[in-house]
């Protein structure tokens, strides 16, 4: 299913403005930052004075992306040094993001404002207010709608922009495993490629460059490893002990839910990972049978429908007996979950 929204109105939008200013979501990700850095050479190429900031640094790992550098991080300022950065710009643009709690520092500042924001996401419609809002949930990548808005803006794919696009396409489908049978997601990738896209250095960089601190948490993780109804839901501990042990960064326990997710049998993975006051942030993904959205929403969470995030109190046998029997039931002659 190809995006079905109209992108023509933000096109529109940001033709007029001569100075613009991109971010992301907090704790910025592959899918924000690519497509940050797409969007920022397309519109200077339109003549556009363009600002990059985030709230936290980018990862190492994006490091290699044409423009990257140019990223501000602006989490350490001052409230008035954020108003005074915005008040030099026309228009804001975010992307991969639409709710101001997940804009950190930017978003606290901007809420209250009156500056004109808009806002290109993937992620399910969580506010009242559609003004300026271009959300396309069946959309498997934010990436994939900045191919899009390109399109509508008329600038011609350079092949520092196609890797740019491409990454963010790569990064939040897991190298194109979640699509589950959406062609035109592969063909979109097939032009970025045709335009230069550096697609093996993009698999080299955010898939094949694991931190020796990430890889000693996993191995812990996947120690405490059980399965629950029968096999089909497998979930894993990450402690707050171990991180910190391990060394192991934020970025580092982005994916760590991918290895029980590929474990055969397996529908449902979660990953409870602990926080400072002993709640547990927990992280959902399924293979596609069982929905996992709807749950995380009824704990307060979000995200997309195989993919989705909330938090639960501890303690940690309280919180999974909780969440498994919310996602899937017990049935009569249901096996207990491995110890």
């Amino acid at each position: 299913m190809p995006v079905t929204i109209d992108l023509a109105p933000l096109a529109a939008a940001l033709r007029p403005a001569e100075r613009l200013l991109l971010t992301t979501h907090h704790a910025p990700d592959g899918d924000g930052i690519g497509c940050m850095l797409a969007l920022a050479e397309a519109l200077g190429r339109l003549g556009k004075h363009v600002q990059l900031v985030s709230s936290g640094a980018p990862p190492p790992r994006f490091s290699f992306l044409p423009g990257a550098s140019a990223i501000r991080d602006l989490s350490g300022e001052t409230t008035e040094s954020i108003r005074r950065i915005s008040a030099q710009v026309d228009l804001v643009l975010v992307v991969d993001a639409h709710e101001w709690s997940l804009l950190g520092r930017l978003g606290e500042v901007w809420r209250e404002g009156t500056r004109s924001i808009y806002f290109l996401d993937h992620h399910p419609p969580s506010r009242s207010d559609p003004a300026h809002i271009f959300c396309d949930p069946g959309a498997p990548s934010t990436g994939e709608l900045c191919w899009q808005l390109l399109d509508a803006l008329e600038v011609r794919c350079t092949a520092s922009m196609a890797t740019c696009v491409y990454a963010a396409i790569a990064y939040d489908t897991q190298m194109f495993r979640y699509l589950r049978g959406r062609a035109s997601t592969h063909r979109v990738a097939a032009a970025l490629i045709d335009a230069g896209a550096e697609s093996e250095r993009v698999y080299r960089h955010i898939f094949a460059a694991n931190s020796p601190a990430k890889v000693a948490l996993l191995g812990e993780v996947l120690q405490t490893l059980q399965l629950a109804r029968g096999g089909r839901i497998a979930w894993a501990a990450i402690r707050r002990e171990q991180i910190d042990r391990t060394g192991a960064s934020r970025d580092d326990l982005r994916d760590m839910i991918v290895p029980l997710l590929e474990i055969e049998g397996v529908e449902v993975a979660l990953t409870f990972k602990e926080r400072d006051d002993g709640s547990y942030k927990v992280s959902l993904r399924s293979k596609g049978r069982i929905p996992v959205g709807p749950t995380a929403a009824r704990l307060g969470g979000g995200g997309h429908a195989f993919a989705a995030g909330a938090h639960l109190a501890g303690p940690l046998p309280d919180a999974t007996a909780r969440l498994i029997e919310m996602l899937l039931p017990e049935a009569p002659g249901d096996p207990s979950p491995a110890s």
